[in-house]
C-alpha cells in the first residue's frame, strides 16, 4: 500500500477553499490523474465518475465516488476497478486568518505491481505538491 499525506496553508477563507474543490469538475482542475473522466451520477455533494487513472504506464479503470461536506472535507473513493484500493481525502481546517489542505492519498495497486510502489509513493507525492501548488493559484485568481 501506498500512503502520502501533504499539507500547505492559505490565507483565504475557508468557504473559498472548499468552493475551489466542492465539485468533481472544480477538483478535476487540480488532479492531473483525473482529466478525462465521464459523470455518471451528479447530485449535490456527491458524484459518480469513471475514469481511467494511470500510473507509469499502465492505465487502471475505476468508478470513483466523489463527497463533499461543506467547508469541512472532501473525499474521493473508489467504487470498483482495477485497483485494490484508491482514496483521495481533502481535509480543511481553520486557524485564525489561514486554511490548512491537507491532502491524504492511499493506493493499494495489485499484487503484481508491488515492485513499482516506491515509484508510485514518489508519483503520488509529485501530483499532490503540484495539486496543492495549482489550489493556491485557483485562490489567488478567484480574489
Amino acid at each position: 500500500m501506498v500512503k502520502v499525506a501533504l499539507s500547505q496553508s492559505y490565507s483565504h477563507k475557508a468557504g473559498q477553499v472548499f468552493e475551489a474543490i466542492n465539485h468533481i469538475n472544480k477538483l478535476a482542475r487540480i488532479k492531473t490523474d483525473i482529466k478525462s473522466y465521464r459523470i455518471a451520477r451528479d447530485e449535490e455533494g456527491l458524484q459518480l465518475i469513471d475514469v481511467n487513472v494511470r500510473f507509469i504506464l499502465k492505465n487502471f479503470p475505476l468508478r470513483l465516488k466523489y463527497t463533499a461536506i461543506p467547508h469541512k472535507y472532501c473525499e474521493l473513493k473508489m467504487l470498483k476497478g482495477a485497483l485494490k484500493q484508491y482514496r483521495y481525502t481533502y481535509t480543511i481546517t481553520t486557524d485564525g486568518g489561514t486554511t490548512k489542505v491537507i491532502i491524504e492519498c492511499a493506493i493499494k495497486l495489485p499484487f503484481r505491481y508491488f515492485i513499482v510502489a516506491p515509484l508510485v509513493h514518489a508519483i503520488i507525492k509529485r501530483r499532490i505538491k503540484k495539486e496543492l501548488a495549482l489550489l493556491g493559484k485557483i485562490l489567488q485568481t478567484q480574489l
